[in-house]
């Protein structure tokens, strides 16, 4: 029996080594576990301004909105030619395959980020008394 135990300690303390990695990673999703909104994009589709954002002027937000809408204007072009050319992965082809549309193309993933940030910023100007709002074209169809 004591033959026995002395062998079987390397895979226990292997064992134990190898749950660290686990155990940590777990740790890292225990904010998203909790609820709490963290600053940027959304597993809802929203987006949530970081502080530095939220303190930002009026004439500092008219800016990333017009950053916001140029960048917005330019990503459909951009996600039709994703589109047209070959998956460069496995898991972008299977993305495209059986995921939501925008798996496996970047531009509609950005495009959906950038929409959600738009409406963040226009929602923080309207709150600020900025005037009126710049809204992009997907917004004001989704009204």
């Amino acid at each position: 029996m004591s033959a026995v135990r002395p062998s079987s300690m390397p895979v226990y303390r292997t064992a134990l080594i190898g749950s660290f990695p686990v155990m940590l990673a777990g740790c890292s999703t225990m904010t998203d576990l909790s609820g709490a909104p963290r600053p940027g994009y959304q597993k809802d589709g929203t987006y949530v301004l970081t502080a530095q954002e939220q303190g930002l002027g009026c004439r500092d937000l008219q800016a990333r909105q017009v950053g916001l809408q140029e960048q917005l204007a330019a990503l459909p072009a951009k996600a039709v030619k994703q589109m047209q050319e070959l998956p460069t992965t496995v898991a972008d082809a299977w993305g495209r395959l059986v995921g939501s549309p925008d798996k496996g193309v970047p531009a509609l993933a950005e495009y959906n980020e950038a929409k959600a940030e738009s409406a963040a910023v226009n929602a923080s100007l309207q709150r600020k008394g900025c005037g009126p709002a710049v809204e992009t074209a997907s917004i004001k169809h989704a009204n």
